[in-house]
């Protein structure tokens, strides 16, 4: 039983944050002049218009510091790369404190 326990606590303090940390990079590590490959599932069915279409290349751009090219790219990219940052930070500060109590 103890090391199913673990395991949940385990998963509960770091998946969240892994994912997103995953994401993030791979987002910055795209080449945003290229648009080979796309996650879009909306893309993948076949249909034109796609809502996120750019928001992955728009944070690449930000975090090599072309921000008005970003905000050209995706008007959300700043703002959804800020959003992913403080989220990131707020589960290290809670799992900080987490880990504090125990």
């Amino acid at each position: 039983m103890r090391i199913g326990k673990s395991f949940q606590d385990f998963f509960f303090l770091h998946f969240e944050w892994c994912i997103l940390v995953a994401a993030l990079l791979m987002m910055v590590s795209i080449d945003p002049s290229e648009h080979a490959f796309s996650f879009c599932i909306i893309d993948m069915l076949g249909f034109s218009f796609c809502p996120g279409d750019g928001f992955g290349r728009s944070v690449a751009l930000l975090f090599r510091g072309e921000f008005l090219e970003s905000f050209r790219m995706h008007p959300f990219g700043i703002p959804g790369a800020a959003i992913i940052l403080h989220r990131i930070f707020s589960l290290h500060v809670r799992n900080h404190a987490i880990s504090n109590s125990l």
